[in-house]
């Protein structure tokens, strides 16, 4: 008799926990290695609000003319993810995107943000996700990770692409988060002011609305079908992966950083 599929949870554990063990954090020391994290991972911050606007679109009419589409829970709960994401409220009532907050973040701490502005220029003048890349030369473990994000993107149904959302972003970030905040304002006091409060909104919104939000979505979108919950699993692992390599190309390079 065959043994039952793994759920979700239990087939991603094992990429969870060793995220969560990472040896990033505590190679994170000087403030310049928090400037060459923010560098890198400012793509993942970018890159995830494709995979936002790949499942808004699919779950939602965003064409005129206007017609409904699909299941109306499914809409709410992508539509109140985006508010959020895209146009959240700061604590002085100023509407920003989470992408935006992490810029200035960077700004504040004096991270690299030439990269990321390369990048987004060449998307602007038209160029493809790929060649923007190339053109902006980013680091390859970054390029890796964007990769595999828009390979979900272009090829990948709406289950999947909720499932590595959610499992490989939404419902990793508190945990994942929360091992650099606690040391952040002890190490660098008042030189990381906007990225504790990004990273603090991140744990507020993904631990407590947007992790159960997406959840759910997944649930609603596999069903009973047994072929779409296996689908959302490899998703779901892959995405972890795709982290895990993302974590140890960054770590190498803020163990080579020798700036103290």
């Amino acid at each position: 008799m065959s043994q039952p599929s793994p759920s979700i949870a239990e087939a991603i554990l094992p990429l969870r926990e060793a995220l969560l063990v990472h040896r990033l954090y505590g190679d994170l020391k000087s403030i310049e290695q928090v400037r060459v994290f923010m560098a890198h991972h400012v793509f993942a911050v970018w890159d995830f609000m494709s995979l936002l606007k790949a499942l808004q679109r699919g779950l939602t009419c965003v064409e005129t003319p206007w017609l409904p589409v699909g299941e109306p829970r499914l809409r709410r709960l992508i539509n109140e993810i985006v508010l959020s994401e895209e146009s959240d409220l700061t604590d002085h009532g100023e509407a920003v995107s989470h992408f935006e907050l992490y810029l200035r973040a960077m700004r504040e701490v004096g991270a690299d943000t030439s990269l990321i502005e390369q990048f987004l220029a060449s998307l602007r003048a038209g160029r493809s996700v790929e060649a923007a890349l190339e053109e902006a030369g980013v680091p390859v473990c970054v390029k890796e990770f964007v990769r595999h994000t828009f390979r979900v993107v272009s090829s990948g149904q709406l289950h999947e692409i909720a499932a590595a959302f959610t499992y490989g972003r939404e419902d990793l970030i508190p945990d994942m988060f929360g091992a650099l905040v606690g040391r952040l304002d002890l190490d660098f006091p008042g030189r990381v002011t906007t990225f504790r409060y990004y990273l603090d909104r991140h744990i507020e919104l993904d631990g407590d609305e947007h992790g159960a939000m997406g959840r759910e979505m997944v649930e609603l979108l596999c069903g009973g079908d047994l072929v779409r919950q296996e689908d959302a699993r490899t998703a779901a692992v892959r995405a972890l992966q795709a982290r895990l390599r993302l974590w140890d190309g960054i770590a190498e390079s803020a163990v080579t950083c020798r700036c103290t």
